[in-house]
């Protein structure tokens, strides 16, 4: 759990307890706000706000900060975000960690707090480290609780649900309405898990062929014939759309198997490898375009492949072909799995 007294004390201000009070207050305030709130591009530019507040030198972002300053005024008036900017960030530090632990893990895999968590993980994971160690111990720590929920939700919604047998059922004379009311209730647990079941079988069924053919659709060649990085990503990308939740690390490293050699290339390079393919990478991104740009801080990859330039905090340093591939696989599944497909 997140320690507020110790974190306030990274704007190099005198903390009293009722600044620690305040904020406490604050971010349960926001916990309760941002978990109503479900809409896909909200969430990302949600995450969007708070990896750039947690992890880049200028002001937090406007929308971010009124959002914090009025949860805070609510407890103390005095409070204004433009006199103590980097408490925006950590106040959404707070209110994220209020809502990691107030959220338990259930088969959905797919809650608010989930993609949240995801989405804050893809940010946070692609910035460069903060001279300010004190800083940078928020941002780290922040970093491991998403990375953690993310990965235990994509654990936890693959779990198989048990089959229980049908319930009693008894056939009403004369009434066709109740007697099938009646037969949906005693049938419709069972069906449900045999449904959901079936679901994540053919996930695993449909990842796996993929995975044997080894062969790109979107370039309609073996992904052998691939240069590494491209490889990589295109594995990544094409490995995410038979997903039905979050990848779990199994995914991870069936997608990763393709790596050979796996040595470093930046952005630039990565972006420069793909030569005439980028073309029908970027196609292949098209429809979810708004919501990849909007937020370059959850998508850096994602972004960058649709425009053709890296831009984002942290795309300038050297990653392993096998980081960009994961992240291939990360950014894309945030788009492509999700309840309807299960």
């Amino acid at each position: 759990m997140i320690n507020l007294a110790l974190h306030l004390r990274i704007t190099g201000m005198q903390v009293l307890d009722g600044d620690v009070n305040s904020r406490k207050a604050a971010a349960a305030d926001l916990q309760a706000k941002w978990l109503k709130e479900n809409a896909l591009a909200t969430i990302f530019q949600r995450a969007h706000n708070i990896a750039t507040a947690l992890g880049t030198d200028g002001d937090p972002p406007h929308d971010l900060a009124v959002e914090v300053e009025k949860a805070v005024q609510d407890h103390a008036s005095a409070f204004l975000s433009s006199e103590r900017p980097l408490e925006v960030g950590i106040c959404a530090a707070a209110a994220i960690d209020a809502m990691l632990e107030g959220s338990r893990l259930d088969s959905d895999g797919w809650t608010v707090v989930d993609v949240l968590a995801t989405a804050l993980w893809s940010a946070l994971s692609f910035q460069t480290p903060l001279l300010d160690a004190k800083r940078e111990a928020l941002r780290l720590e922040v970093l491991e609780l998403v990375q953690q929920r993310s990965m235990e939700a994509a654990e936890e919604s693959r779990e198989r649900t048990e089959v229980a047998d049908f319930g009693d059922f008894a056939v009403v004379d004369g009434d066709d309405a109740k007697t099938l009311t009646a037969f949906k209730r005693a049938t419709g647990s069972t069906i449900k898990a045999l449904r959901r079941n079936a679901a994540l079988d053919r996930e695993e069924l449909d990842f796996m062929w993929w995975t044997l053919v080894a062969r790109s659709r979107l370039l309609d060649r073996p992904l052998s014939k691939l240069v590494e990085p491209v490889r990589l990503v295109v594995a990544g990308i094409e490995a995410a759309d038979y997903l039905r939740r979050l990848p779990c690390d199994v995914h991870r490293d069936l997608v990763l198997r393709h790596a050979d050699e796996d040595t470093e290339a930046t952005l630039s390079v990565l972006l420069a490898a793909l030569g005439d393919d980028a073309a029908t990478v970027r196609d292949s991104l098209a429809e979810h375009d708004e919501a990849i740009l909007a937020t370059p801080g959850v998508f850096p990859l994602l972004s960058a492949l649709l425009t053709g330039k890296a831009h984002h905090h942290g795309g300038d340093g050297p990653r392993s072909c096998s980081d960009w591939g994961a992240r291939a696989l990360l950014e894309t599944s945030l788009l492509t799995s999700g309840p309807s497909t299960l």
